[in-house]
């Protein structure tokens, strides 16, 4: 493992105090795409396999509202 340094932890502290929408965005966007390619031995791709209709719904529902979307920012 990599150690890492005092001042790449630094670095990276001051650009989220100085991005911050970036930063929110960012991580918004990581856990959609981490909810969905979650692997098999996650703690999400195992909750995945215990709810699979549950998740299979919310899918679907993300799927519909992702559409509405696009179409409502391409106007």
């Amino acid at each position: 493992m990599v150690k890492t340094r005092k001042s790449q932890i630094k670095a990276s502290r001051k650009y989220e105090q100085d991005h911050p929408q970036r930063v929110a965005y960012t991580t918004a966007r990581r856990k959609a795409f981490n909810f969905l390619n979650a692997s098999p031995s996650s703690k999400v791709g195992q909750a995945v396999q215990s709810y699979k209709s549950e998740y299979l719904d919310d899918l679907k529902d993300l799927y519909q509202q992702t559409g509405e979307k696009i179409k409502r920012l391409a106007k």
